[in-house]
């Protein structure tokens, strides 16, 4: 039985290696979306329910600058040896992206959301993206690091860092919609403490 289940093991394994090193190669073009598919009760910002009136009063938020240190790539491919073979870019724009999933975060917490410039008047949110990155070899590890200030009235309230991770599961065939979705798995985790400061920041004196 022990022999067995042994073989069995690295049978799995030997497809795995040969499934990632048969499709390991091309481009992949992925299109960025948010909110993630995969959580629970969460579906895609197309098919999202109605956001609720706002309730906590105004925002300014500004369109985040693009930060990395590699504006092309936001993944990469890799064969059954862990090569890298490909690489994975972005249909939309990263930082499009990651602005309109912070205004969809605030909207959901009860904020009246305005895109504007950094000069506006009230609370404005501004912010730098840093980090999108998804590698994979047997699985998927999607990174989004971003920089984010918070002011009122032009007196800064918060400067700080973000940093999530997020994975769509294992890397059978290295298929762009699970590049995307483990890169928005990493920016729901990225943005997850950012309403609950912004909160805490605006409710000061």
């Amino acid at each position: 039985m022990d022999r067995m289940l042994r073989f069995m093991r690295l049978s799995g394994a030997c497809v795995a290696v040969a499934l990632l090193t048969a499709c390991a190669f091309g481009t992949r073009n992925a299109t960025l979306l948010y909110p993630p598919k995969g959580d629970a009760g969460v579906v895609p910002a197309a098919q999202a329910a109605v956001v609720p009136a706002p309730a906590k009063g105004a925002i300014t938020l500004v369109t985040f600058v693009d930060q990395r240190t590699d504006k092309n790539a936001i993944g990469t491919m890799r064969n059954g040896f862990g090569m890298r073979t490909a690489d994975v870019l972005a249909d939309n724009s990263v930082t499009d992206w990651v602005t309109q999933a912070v205004k969809l975060e605030l909207e959901k917490s009860g904020y009246a959301v305005t895109l504007g410039g950094p000069q506006a008047a009230g609370a404005v949110v501004k912010g730098e993206v840093l980090k999108v990155f998804c590698d994979m070899y047997m699985s998927y590890t999607g990174q989004v690091s971003l920089r984010l200030q918070l002011s009122r009235d032009g007196q800064d309230l918060i400067t700080r860092n973000y940093d999530g991770e997020g994975s769509a599961g294992i890397a059978f065939a290295g298929t762009a919609a699970s590049f995307a979705e483990s890169l928005s798995r990493a920016l729901a985790a990225a943005l997850k403490p950012v309403v609950a400061e912004l909160d805490g920041s605006l409710r000061a004196p």
